[in-house]
């Protein structure tokens, strides 16, 4: 018996770097397919059409980093309150500190947010010990699959009502129930209870609410006739295009292509439903930036009794 364990253990090994050697390939190329895919879709959009729409669009663009301030900020306090009642072990400033870093780590790895909280989840290991960190780790990204389900199933009622029966209906449909399945799964499989604490899943559904007002927001800054309806479509074009591009860093060209196919749901022209994921990008961009410097400019120092610093 214990033989056979120690070979299905070698069996995993082997096979884990062999997963990393194919992301290894895979995640580069699928980044030049991106840019690839979103070179050509400015090209058929036009370049000179999108800059103009991205220059209107300007006046609203420190709302849009403030909306994107105040989401990360939600996201912090969703990872602060899956820790439960250990939660006070963790110091705000690194918190805040492994949230920017996380998010730029989310935001061009493989496996988005789940590749954002392991990175969270190492940069405040110190305070609260791995297993505690990983399991409140699984636990915020069970509650942000959850709530971005049930998201998704209110953006599904969007499309209804703007598109009827449509493909776009249905993708949406399947997805939040995709969504919600995995992450009341995951929940159950670690804690035995599928639904996840209420702080975080709270915490986790307000971000992503104010994702959809972001979009709204930058809908609107295009010249869209922007309503619930339209703010929620586009959240849910965003939702989708998370998993549809996964190896692709950042979504780039997967969300521009979701958006200028789904250009007649907004009652627009592919040139300003495209421009909306440019400027999204754009502001994602920025936070990217920002988490990429703050191991350069914001050092912190682990607690005396943390395993390493002794």
């Amino acid at each position: 018996m214990l033989g056979g364990e120690r070979q299905e253990w070698s069996l995993g090994a082997l096979a884990m770097p062999q997963a990393a050697r194919v992301l290894a390939v895979l995640h580069p190329v699928c980044a030049v397919l991106g840019v690839a895919l979103l070179a050509v879709l400015v090209q058929r959009a036009g370049a000179e059409e999108l800059g103009r729409l991205m220059a209107h669009a300007a006046p609203w663009l420190p709302l849009v980093l403030l909306l994107e301030v105040a989401r990360l900020s939600l996201d912090a306090v969703a990872t602060r309150a899956a820790y439960g009642g250990r939660a006070r072990e963790v110091p705000w400033r690194c918190l805040l500190r492994a949230q920017l870093i996380g998010t730029a780590v989310a935001s061009v790895a493989p496996a988005g947010r789940a590749s954002g909280e392991a990175a969270k989840a190492a940069l405040l290991s110190p305070y609260t010990g791995g297993a505690t960190a990983l399991a409140a780790a699984a636990t915020s990204q069970a509650a942000s699959l959850v709530a971005g389900g049930l998201l998704c199933l209110a953006c599904t009622f969007a499309a209804y009502l703007r598109t009827g029966a449509s493909w776009l209906t249905l993708v949406l449909g399947v997805h939040a129930l995709g969504l919600l399945l995995v992450g009341l799964g995951m929940h159950a499989g670690m804690h035995g209870r599928a639904l996840p604490p209420l702080g975080p899943l709270v915490a986790s559904l307000l971000g992503r609410t104010l994702q959809a007002v972001q979009y709204g927001t930058l809908a609107l800054a295009v010249g869209i006739d922007t309503t619930t309806v339209e703010a929620l479509l586009a959240e849910g074009l965003h939702l989708v295009s998370l998993v549809v591009g996964a190896l692709v860093p950042g979504e780039f060209g997967v969300r521009e292509g979701a958006f200028a196919l789904s250009a007649g749901a907004f009652g627009t022209t592919p040139a300003r439903a495209m421009s909306v994921a440019l400027l999204a990008h754009g502001t994602q961009g920025v936070f990217v930036l920002l988490g990429s410097l703050t191991p350069l400019v914001w050092k912190v120092h682990p607690p005396s009794w943390a395993p390493h610093a002794r």
